[in-house]
C-alpha cells in the first residue's frame, strides 16, 4: 500500500496540492515555452504523473488540480492588476511560510503573471473558494460574515468558524 494512502485524507489532499505545484514548477523549467498553457499543461502533466504513483486519490485530483490553477490566476491577476509583491497578495508574514513552498509558487505565478497581461481582457475571475476545496498559503474571507482565515500551509477549507459560511473570497491588499 502506498505510504500516502495511510495518511488522513485532507493531509493527503494537501500533500497532493503540494506535490503537484513542485512537480508542475519542474516540468515547466524543462519547456520550451513558458506561458499560462504551459503552466496548465504543466499541472495536468503533474497530476497524471502522481495518479500513476499512487500519490494523489482519483476521485480528487480534478479538483486539486483545479484548486492549483485557480490560485496561481488568482495570484497572476492580482500582481498584474496592483502591481504589488506576491507578499501583499498572501498577507502573511513570511516567517511562516517554507521558502520553498514560496519559491515554488513564486515561480509559477510569475510565469503566468506575464501570459495574463497578455490576455487581460479574456480572463475570467475565478474568485470563489468554497469549503472542502484545497488552497495554498494566503487569506480568505468568509463572504458571509467577513471572518478572515489564515493559511500558512496548504490546507483544506474549513467552514467559516463564525457563522458556518462556505463561501470565501480571497483577501488581496
Amino acid at each position: 500500500m502506498n505510504q500516502k494512502q495511510t495518511l488522513p485524507l485532507d493531509e493527503a489532499l494537501s500533500h497532493a496540492y503540494d506535490r503537484i505545484s513542485e512537480l508542475a514548477q519542474k516540468t515547466l523549467g524543462e519547456k520550451d515555452r513558458q506561458n499560462a498553457q504551459a503552466v496548465a499543461d504543466s499541472v495536468h502533466e503533474a497530476k497524471e504523473l502522481l495518479l500513476k504513483t499512487g500519490e494523489i486519490p482519483q476521485e480528487h485530483a480534478e479538483d486539486i488540480a483545479a484548486s492549483v490553477l485557480r490560485d496561481l490566476h488568482d495570484a497572476a491577476e492580482h500582481l498584474l492588476m496592483e502591481e504589488r509583491d506576491l507578499t501583499d497578495w498572501l498577507r502573511l508574514d513570511l516567517l511562516l511560510i517554507e521558502k520553498k513552498l514560496l519559491h515554488r509558487f513564486q515561480t509559477l505565478v510569475d510565469f503566468t503573471k506575464v501570459e495574463l497581461s497578455h490576455l487581460k481582457k479574456t480572463l475570467q475571475r475565478l474568485d470563489e473558494w468554497r469549503t472542502g476545496e484545497i488552497t495554498t498559503i494566503g487569506t480568505l474571507q468568509c463572504k458571509k460574515c467577513g471572518e478572515i482565515l489564515h493559511f500558512h500551509k496548504t490546507g483544506r477549507i474549513p467552514p467559516c468558524p463564525k457563522c458556518k459560511g462556505t463561501l470565501f473570497q480571497r483577501v488581496k491588499d
